[in-house]
């Protein structure tokens, strides 16, 4: 008898620790996809020169930094054209309602006349390792600020 209650016991407890270890990682995963639909509503809103698309997906903070790119697009009638031609995530921690998420991005960039469809700004790539900070508002991740790694 005692020697099932042990057994039991040691049973609860590795299928708890295998629980809670499944979290982080899923934890993790979510902060994962979120920083890579992030990119994906970063784009779109870049080609309709849209803040209201990063809105939700966004603290004020970001935001502030963001405005004035969208800002330049709508006052000179251009809208912004990208591709994201590497995007790789390096790292990911959670922690509460805070996550980091470390990626390897190179993006190629170029704006558009929105009347005549001409380039206007021609292609230029650049690539970046950055560290999305996130926090969790309201059951719902939302990127704090982004930290470029290589200034």
């Amino acid at each position: 008898m005692t020697s099932r209650l042990i057994r039991m016991t040691t049973l609860m407890v590795f299928g708890i620790l295998l629980l809670l270890g499944c979290g982080a990682d899923k934890g993790e995963e979510e902060a994962k996809g979120f920083v890579q639909n992030y990119c994906s509503i970063l784009q779109d809103a870049y080609s309709r020169a849209d803040m209201k698309l990063i809105g939700r997906i966004s603290t004020e903070k970001e935001m502030k930094k963001l405005f004035p790119v969208i800002q330049a697009l709508t006052a000179t009638d251009n809208y912004m054209k990208t591709e994201i031609l590497e995007f790789k995530i390096k790292k990911a921690k959670v922690k509460d309602d805070k996550a980091t998420v470390s990626t390897s991005e190179k993006w190629r960039y170029w704006w558009i006349d929105q009347k005549t469809g001409t380039i206007t700004k021609p292609k230029h790539e650049e690539s970046y390792e950055l560290e999305y900070n996130l926090l969790k508002v309201d059951g719902s991740w939302r990127v704090d600020f982004i930290k470029n790694l290589n200034e």
